[in-house]
């Protein structure tokens, strides 16, 4: 097949960490089909420092560059608006550079799918959208002539969790145009490592109690609220490594903050942790906590949000991410029960290699091929 992907959340040497779930999927995909991807990019993007490189390509990518303008409201006017116009306009252009038409359109997230509704209609081009949203705002900022396009052009939705999907039913959208295909890691990169030569190779302590988050420091993924049980407790015996950006850390002694990394240097990172620990509000279906249990690491996250499906008892302990209490009590027992954290590591290891990128890959690939 030839497949036309467009996702603004993708890779680059630029931003080596951005979009590496989206990268590795398609990067599966590409072993079988033709893949252009259109990756629009912002305009101040391009004055990040070139990093070491995110990995080998095998698709063509076309990155246009656009003008943001956020999504602020001056005077009672929206800047969304504005913004939505510009990077729609970058599609559109790349589009026109493509040399031959698309099999099948596949675009990561309905903001992907807006720019191609008229390509996709005008060049009869079947239309597949995957949707891992955490939250559905971008729904409501839009017209509703846009909603009642997408209800009748796209083809089919992939929705990476049952929430994803259950939240999609209430929107509007065909249950019957729906499959639910859970994200998945690469076995063979994300697997279980020495920790102790881990933590050296990074510079932390051997003999520490070493908890890791990996996102961004923002307020729905909760590092800080990770800071805050760490002090809680109280523990000289707990160091925190936060590895991400976009956001501000609480002020303490015993934080490491590691620049966002390309996905191919995690599993080190991974296996220095002790617990992993991520207290979201909400998320699609968390492809950090999958990266995590791949390394058989012991995670605590959250109750009430989709990652309820992505762990149990056996392999972690969920909470209220809004109760630092339950955050550091969580904390606490799994560092003083080593019995407990190697029963969980150990049933991680036995459920490892179950679902893969490549079983993802195979699954995603067949029901684009239901439209070509």
């Amino acid at each position: 097949m030839n497949i036309l992907i467009i996702s603004n959340n993708y890779p680059s040497d630029n931003n080596p960490s951005y979009g590496a779930f989206v990268y590795n999927l398609v990067q599966e995909l590409a072993k079988d089909n033709k893949i252009t991807v259109i990756t629009p990019q912002r305009f101040h993007k391009l004055t990040l420092k070139k990093g070491i490189g995110y990995g080998k390509e095998r698709c063509q990518i076309i990155r246009p560059v656009y003008f943001s303008f956020s999504d602020r409201s001056i005077l009672g006017f929206k800047t969304f608006f504005f913004t939505e116009m510009m990077y729609k306009k970058s599609v559109v252009e790349s589009l026109k550079r493509l040399k031959e038409k698309p099999d099948v359109i596949y675009t990561h997230f309905f903001k992907n799918a807006r720019p191609v509704l008229d390509y996709s209609e005008k060049n009869k081009i079947p239309l597949v959208v995957a949707s891992g949203e955490s939250t559905y705002d971008y729904w409501f900022k839009i017209p509703k002539d846009i909603h009642k396009k997408m209800f009748t052009q796209i083809n089919h939705i992939i929705c990476v969790s049952q929430g994803n999907k259950e939240k999609l039913v209430e929107l509007g959208f065909d249950e019957n145009k729906m499959t639910v295909v859970p994200n998945a890691v690469d076995y063979s990169l994300f697997r279980p490592l020495n920790k102790k030569s881990c933590k050296e190779r990074l510079g932390l302590s051997t003999t520490k109690f070493t908890i890791g988050f990996i996102g961004h420091f923002i307020h729905r993924k909760g590092p800080n609220r990770i800071i805050k049980a760490i002090e809680m407790l109280g523990d000289e015996n707990i160091e925190l490594v936060c590895v991400g950006n976009r956001g501000e850390l609480l002020k303490n002694s015993f934080t490491t903050v590691l620049n966002p990394r390309p996905n191919y240097q995690l599993p080190e990172i991974y296996n220095a942790f002790d617990v992993f620990v991520l207290p979201t509000l909400n998320e699609g279906h968390c492809n950090v906590i999958e990266e995590a249990k791949a390394c058989a690491i012991p995670i605590i996250s959250s109750k009430g949000t989709t990652v309820e499906g992505q762990i149990d008892s056996e392999v972690g302990i969920l909470v209220d991410p809004l109760k630092v209490d339950e955050i550091a009590e969580s904390i606490a027992l799994l560092k003083s029960d080593n019995k407990l954290r190697d029963l969980m590591s150990y049933n991680l290891k036995k459920r490892a290699g179950d679902y893969g990128i490549e079983q993802r890959a195979r699954k995603i690939n067949e029901i684009l091929s239901e439209f070509v």
